[in-house]
């Protein structure tokens, strides 16, 4: 299965690695990756204090798709090595899939900061 790049990708952005924040609490159930959110803001803590129901922890469960990627993430492959493990898995994946993988991998390391570059 030929999977094709975008145009707009930098072949050296390909060659990202990436590795999963030692700080990130996760768990794997069935396949499925859970991960657990301090909600430790100023702003959180403060309404806590006037008896604002905010729950100090949350719990995001990724999608087959973020699990499987998530879980992939080894600090060994690169983000081309990972798009092939996601299309050879899920095959209707491949629409776009190096597009859509750099986007969901720069919101996990900027956005959420659960993933770091290593190289």
């Amino acid at each position: 299965m030929k999977v094709k790049k975008s145009d707009a990708l930098d072949e050296t952005f390909l060659q990202q690695i990436y590795q999963i924040n030692p700080q990130v609490i996760f768990t794997i159930k069935d396949g499925q990756v859970t991960i657990e959110k301090k909600q430790n803001h100023w702003t959180q803590r403060l309404f806590r204090k006037l008896y604002v129901k905010i729950p100090e922890t949350s719990y995001i469960t990724l999608d087959p798709y973020g699990s499987f990627i998530f879980q992939a993430i080894d600090g060994k492959k690169d983000i081309e090595e990972l798009g092939k493990l996601l299309s050879s898995k899920f095959e209707e994946a491949d629409t776009y899939l190096y597009d859509r993988l750099t986007l969901y991998l720069h919101y996990l390391e900027i956005e959420e900061k659960w993933i770091y570059s290593v190289n």
